[in-house]
C-alpha cells in the first residue's frame, strides 16, 4: 500500500530559534543571595569582577602579590557586607567605593609603617650602600620606555591628595563617568569636576619635565576639546 505525504502537524515541527536559558542574574540580584550566605552567588561576582578589582589594586600599590591579597580581601569583605547591601541598581558605584576605601586604608597603614621604620635608619650613613644607594643623574629630556612611564604617572598620583588621586582614577583608569564618580565618593557634581580639574593640573605640573608629561599635555588639550 502506497504510503503517501505524512501531515506534520505545526505543533510536531521542531523550534527553529536556539533555545534560550534562564536569563543570567543581576550583581544586585547576586549580592542579594550572597546576603543569604550562597556561596555560588559570591563565585560568580568573583567571575564577572575579579579582573577589575586586581587591576584597581595593582594601580594602587604597583605589586602582584599584594594587588592579589586586596583583591582576595574584597571580595571576602563583600561576602560578609553583603547582607547590608541594597539593590538599587548601582552595583558598580558600591564596587568602587568598597574597593577604594578598602585600598586605601591599607595604604594608609602602609605609609605609617614606613614612617616608623625610617625613624630607625640614619639616612645619611645608608647615603651610598645597598640600603640606599646613590641616584644615577636623570636626563629629563630621554624617552621614557611604556614601563617608564606608567612609573612615573603612578609617582605622580601618588603625591595628590587621596580625594583628587581618587576621583582622577575613577575617570581616566576606570572610565567611570562624573555622576558614577560622585555616587562612589559621595560628592556633588560640581566638586567631582573640581577635583578633576585640579588633578589633572596637578599632575601636569608634576610630570611637566618628563616626555610623559608632554604626553599626557597633548592629550588632556584632546580631552578638553572633546568635552566642549
Amino acid at each position: 500500500m502506497p504510503i503517501g505525504p505524512t501531515r506534520v502537524c505545526k505543533g510536531d515541527m521542531p523550534s527553529l530559534l536556539p533555545h534560550r536559558g534562564p536569563d543570567p542574574l543581576t550583581d544586585d540580584q547576586l549580592m542579594v543571595r550572597c546576603g543569604k550566605g550562597e556561596v555560588p552567588a559570591l563565585e560568580e561576582l568573583v567571575i564577572r569582577h575579579q579582573d577589575a578589582a586586581y587591576r584597581y589594586c595593582w594601580r594602587i600599590f604597583r605589586n602582584h602579590h599584594t594587588a592579589e591579597d586586596m583583591t582576595q580581601d574584597f571580595f571576602i569583605k563583600v561576602f560578609k557586607n553583603a547582607s547590608h547591601y541594597e539593590p538599587r541598581g548601582h552595583f558598580t558605584t558600591w564596587f568602587y567605593r568598597v574597593l577604594a576605601n578598602l585600598c586605601f586604608d591599607a595604604l594608609r597603614k602602609k605609609k605609617r609603617r614606613r614612617k616608623v621604620q625610617s625613624v630607625q635608619i640614619d639616612p645619611i650613613a645608608c647615603e651610598g650602600t645597598e640600603l640606599e644607594p646613590l641616584a644615577d643623574a636623570v636626563d629629563p629630556t630621554a624617552p621614557l620606555s611604556a614601563r617608564e612611564a606608567k612609573d612615573a604617572v603612578h609617582d605622580a598620583l601618588a603625591e595628590l591628595p587621596v580625594q583628587v588621586r581618587k576621583a582622577l582614577e575613577f575617570r581616566e583608569f576606570e572610565g567611570l563617568r562624573y555622576r558614577e564618580i560622585a555616587m562612589v565618593m559621595d560628592l556633588s557634581l560640581n566638586e567631582v569636576k573640581v577635583l578633576l580639574h585640579r588633578g589633572r593640573k596637578l599632575l601636569a605640573r608634576r610630570l611637566a619635565h618628563t616626555p610623559v608629561g608632554r604626553e599626557w599635555s597633548r592629550d588632556e588639550d584632546d580631552r578638553r576639546r572633546g568635552e566642549r
